[in-house]
């Protein structure tokens, strides 16, 4: 699809406007005023950079893992914002087959999440806030089960 010059003038101006923005707040950090010395939001150019980029802030392993590029993938195989994407992504996430986590718990937990982002368009808190833990309780039988903590 074509774009007119005018509307590629205008996202070109966007990017400048946005680079801009965060030099600012680079050199603002840099001060020690705050906290954090970084800026901690990072730029996303689609969606499976926000969902890595959300995802990331409370599991870093993540981050640069594959776990964009498998995305795209999916996308390509399933269509863009189908529900199989993220249930498969969760899978491969719980697997291990981008990073290592420290139990099968955080595994699970972590994989629920990326799903829940990828859902939700990785634009809201739910991710990281809605769902808050999971816990695995034990049946009468011996057999386990997972309980969302919402």
């Amino acid at each position: 699809m074509k774009t007119s010059k005018q509307i590629t003038n205008y996202f070109g101006l966007l990017d400048e406007e946005i680079n801009r923005a965060y030099d600012t707040a680079k050199i603002a950090r840099r001060k020690g005023l705050d906290p954090a010395n970084d800026v901690e939001i990072v730029l996303a150019a689609n969606m499976a950079e926000r969902v890595e980029g959300l995802i990331g802030t409370v599991a870093p392993q993540i981050k640069g893992s594959g776990i964009v590029e498998r995305l795209q993938e999916l996308e390509n195989e399933f269509g863009m914002q189908d529900w199989r994407v993220a249930f498969k992504i969760s899978e491969e996430v719980v697997m291990e087959k981008f990073c290592k986590f420290k139990d099968k718990k955080e595994a699970i937990e972590i994989g629920l999440r990326v799903g829940l982002a990828y859902i939700t368009v990785g634009v809201v808190a739910s991710p990281l806030e809605g769902f808050v833990r999971l816990e695995i309780r034990k049946r009468r039988n011996t057999l386990h089960y997972f309980f969302p903590g919402l």
